[in-house]
């Protein structure tokens, strides 16, 4: 399915629309933008993170239901397809976060740059997803995201111990 055939049942302005189909179009929008965002923001990760399980989860539910409903069943397969390469992208930032750390812990300097989240956000995540994924951008985000987990893991676990 293209985007013109799903801004289709969209468009506010035809008079037949029926509410289903744009309640449908709606959620297979939602998902899509939220998969190209890496499924959420990583401005400020925490243990509530949107997973590459969520996701898989989810859109499983989401084929059955298309299959059942005869609603986008082409778009919903599509973005199910995907998961394998979200998760191992994932996975892939929070071994990059986790190679980060083991170097870092032998530089107190970049330990502290490190422990920072808006430097660790831009100055780390940012650019090894670049460098791991440098042609997807929907794959550099799971990959930041999968890695500013790991860092507030890391990180939320130490402060954790230090209370």
């Amino acid at each position: 399915m293209t985007s013109d055939h799903l801004q289709h049942y969209l468009d506010l302005r035809r008079p037949d629309i029926e509410p289903e189909w744009f309640a449908a179009a709606v959620a297979v929008q939602y998902i899509r933008r939220l998969i190209a965002a890496g499924g959420g923001s990583v401005e400020w990760p925490d243990e509530k993170a949107l997973s590459p399980h969520h996701l898989q989860a989810f859109l499983a539910r989401a084929v059955e239901t298309a299959h059942r409903t005869k609603r986008f069943e082409q778009e919903w397969s599509r973005l199910h397809q995907l998961v394998p390469q979200i998760r191992a992208a994932w996975e892939r930032g929070q071994a990059l976060f986790q190679d980060d750390v083991v170097r870092a812990t032998s530089n107190h300097e970049e330990m502290e740059y490190l422990a920072h989240i808006d430097f660790a956000k831009s100055c780390y995540a940012e650019a090894r997803a670049r460098k791991a994924y440098p042609h997807d951008r929907v794959l550099q985000a799971w990959a930041k995201g999968g890695y500013m987990l790991a860092w507030w893991l890391h990180f939320s676990a130490s402060e954790d111990v230090s209370d």
